[in-house]
């Protein structure tokens, strides 16, 4: 028997969140919701009691999940139908709105004033999918060898310091005892364990 699941629209969404906290909200619910699909499918029969349906508008409008104990089946599948008919819903706000814009832009590009003609065909032309008028910046990128590096750094350092060799000179590696502290670290005295005296 399908589970057939009548979502209550209307119900928002708390606008006091981020979006990127609205999208992990998202996520939780309906990776639930697969779970529970799975149940289905394997046969269970899920039923959304008027109590199911309370504490999925709860969950909607307050964004926040109660401990997976107190979530049932019934509530996921309504919460899901809840989130679904949102969705499609800013959705369709969204396109009806570009499409009004759009109508709008068209009617005034026959306007007899020149600049409201200008002004409302450069509008049109930044419409996504038109892309006529955007915003392009070129950035070109010169790859160049390290030879080439390199030889225009000798040039600069001739110029300004008169040094004419960069190549770096290689030192053999030594072992830590042969190491002088003090003389790496420049001390004056030499460092020991001992605490100083007090001024």
């Amino acid at each position: 028997m399908p589970v057939v699941a009548t979502p209550e629209v209307g119900i928002p969404l708390p606008f006091d969140t981020t979006p990127e906290e609205i999208d992990d909200f998202r996520q939780k619910a309906h990776a639930l919701f697969e779970t529970v699909k799975d149940l289905i499918e394997q046969g269970a029969e899920i039923e959304v009691t008027p109590e199911d349906k309370a504490q999925s508008h709860q969950i909607a409008t307050s964004g926040k999940f109660p401990p997976a104990k107190h979530l049932t089946p019934g509530t996921i599948l309504n919460l899901e139908a809840i989130l679904t008919e949102w969705d499609q819903e800013v959705l369709d706000v969204s396109r009806r709105l570009r499409n009004y814009v759009t109508n709008k832009l068209i009617v005034e590009s026959v306007d007899p004033d020149p600049r409201q003609r200008m002004k409302a065909l450069e509008n049109l032309g930044k419409i996504a999918g038109v892309g006529l008028f955007s915003e392009r910046i070129d950035i070109n990128i010169t790859h160049r060898t390290v030879k080439d590096i390199e030889i225009d750094l000798m040039k600069t350092l001739e110029m300004y310091g008169g040094v004419t060799d960069i190549t770096p000179k290689e030192e053999t590696p030594k072992s830590i005892a042969e190491i002088d502290v003090d003389a790496e670290l420049g001390a004056d005295e030499p460092v020991t364990d001992e605490p100083r005296p007090a001024d």
